[in-house]
């Protein structure tokens, strides 16, 4: 069976879908994690926070390098 344009389409559309709702859950995971940190007080200082990003994003290039 050949497929047309159109079911093309709609195969694309289903996808996305889909990875749209994975990327939904993901986002609701790192906003639950995020709140019980608060409710823990485990929070850092923005500046510390920020410094802690910088060397985070450090270590992960240097992985990829």
């Amino acid at each position: 069976r050949q497929m047309c344009i159109r079911d093309r389409f709609y195969m694309d559309i289903s996808v996305m879908k889909s990875q749209e709702i994975n990327e939904e859950k993901d986002i609701f995971r790192v906003l639950d994690r995020g709140i019980d940190d608060m409710e823990e007080k485990r929070e850092l200082p923005i500046d510390e926070a920020f410094e802690m990003i910088t060397k985070l994003r450090t270590a992960r290039r240097n992985e990829r390098a």
